[in-house]
């Protein structure tokens, strides 16, 4: 997750797409198990591809309680993430863009 840079106490509001971050997160974790490119490039497609075969979830948090959300959120849509991730992450491996 790309969280160092937000502190506790940190009341600004932000907007972000919950999925993205998980999705971001099951990428990485995947990626060493299927023996395949895990180059930049690679990992962003994978990314993409599995973002756009889900519904986006955007919310208004606090960056200070963007943590909690994401935990909360990872077990709701724990399941239709990790499918969309395994299934991104085989065409990117069967079709590398590079």
């Amino acid at each position: 997750m790309n969280i160092e840079k937000i502190t506790r106490d940190d009341e600004s509001m932000v907007l972000v797409n919950v999925l993205e971050e998980l999705v971001r997160e099951k990428v990485d974790s995947a990626i060493k198990s299927l023996d395949m490119c895990s180059c930049e490039k690679c990992r962003l497609n994978a990314c993409a591809i599995a973002l756009n075969a889900l519904p986006a979830k955007y919310v208004t948090t606090t960056k200070g309680a963007l943590m909690a959300l994401l935990a909360a959120s990872n077990l709701e849509y724990q399941t239709s993430v990790q499918v969309e991730v395994i299934k991104a992450l085989n065409v990117v491996k069967e079709n590398p863009m590079h």
